[in-house]
């Protein structure tokens, strides 16, 4: 059996980005179905750094064999301090437990929405490619860039560039292949309208055209800040929580994932359990 932790939106300096809102704020976010709640005004990123630190004591713990971080590591793409304590952190995993990085959009796009060629060539000095597979007992993994896909309007030949990757890789329909993204296809259903939480339709649909040829059977996804299950057909949108700052009722947690011969277990947990 293979089992791997899917970490979402560490995004350290999220947690000082959203304190000492007001109550007239948080209304405002509640109006876009986003759940703040009422904290002091703080700086830094201490908050989410501990949270990241605590999922990687539980990484340790329970010898997964590998680690997948879901995109948003940090909270600004531009902020030194916080991607070096993110690696900082992440150098307390165990060395033998590989970790994956997924882009997401406060990492790649220096507005965290559009990414630009530079934006993009700083995370590859930073992470390593965009997207990616990679290949684990057997399973196969596709990391893509939804950010990009999301907004291609920088860097149409990027999007060219990864969606001939993606038609490539799942030509070969051989190993089971699982998706590893940080925007989810879709939040509920599949034909929903395009808001911030989901990809635009008519990528959306390509890519699960693409996704049903290849006999891709689920994706995980992160960037919703809370946890959902939706189904496109036999397709199977897992968006877990955060490690990080929660916008909705779940808490803080990690995805445990377990694939064995009669197929792919998923679990939410949280950091803190009561």
């Amino acid at each position: 059996m293979l089992r791997f932790i899917f970490l979402a939106d560490t995004q350290l300096g999220c947690y000082a980005t959203f304190s000492g809102f007001t109550e007239e704020q948080i209304e405002q976010y509640a109006t876009m179905g986003m759940r703040v709640r009422p904290t002091p005004r703080v700086e830094g990123f201490e908050w989410d750094s501990r949270q990241y630190r605590k999922a990687i004591e539980i990484a340790n713990h329970l010898r997964p064999d590998f680690v997948v971080v879901g995109g948003d590591m940090v909270d600004d793409a531009n902020a030194e301090d916080q991607l070096d304590e993110l690696m900082a952190v992440t150098a307390r995993l165990d060395r033998s437990i590989p970790m994956y990085w997924v882009p997401g959009n406060h990492d790649i796009a220096p507005d965290a929405l559009v990414p630009d060629s530079a934006s993009i060539a700083s995370y590859r000095d930073a992470f390593g490619p965009d997207y990616y597979v990679f290949e684990v007992a057997g399973t196969r993994f596709l990391v893509v860039n939804t950010v990009v896909i999301d907004h291609p309007e920088r860097m149409w030949s990027d999007w060219e560039s990864q969606r001939e990757f993606i038609a490539e890789t799942l030509s070969d329909t051989g190993p089971r292949t699982i998706l590893l993204g940080h925007h989810p296809l879709f939040v509920e259903r599949v034909d929903e309208p395009d808001s911030y939480w989901n990809l635009p339709f008519e990528r959306r649909v390509y890519l699960l055209d693409l996704l049903k040829a290849g006999g891709v059977r689920i994706g995980f996804a992160g960037h919703w800040h809370r946890n959902t299950v939706a189904f496109a057909g036999e397709f199977e949108m897992v968006v877990s929580g955060p490690v990080g700052v929660p916008l909705g009722d779940d808490p803080s947690g990690y995805r445990l994932v377990e694939v064995d011969e009669e197929g792919v277990h998923h679990r939410y947990y949280p950091l803190d359990p009561d």
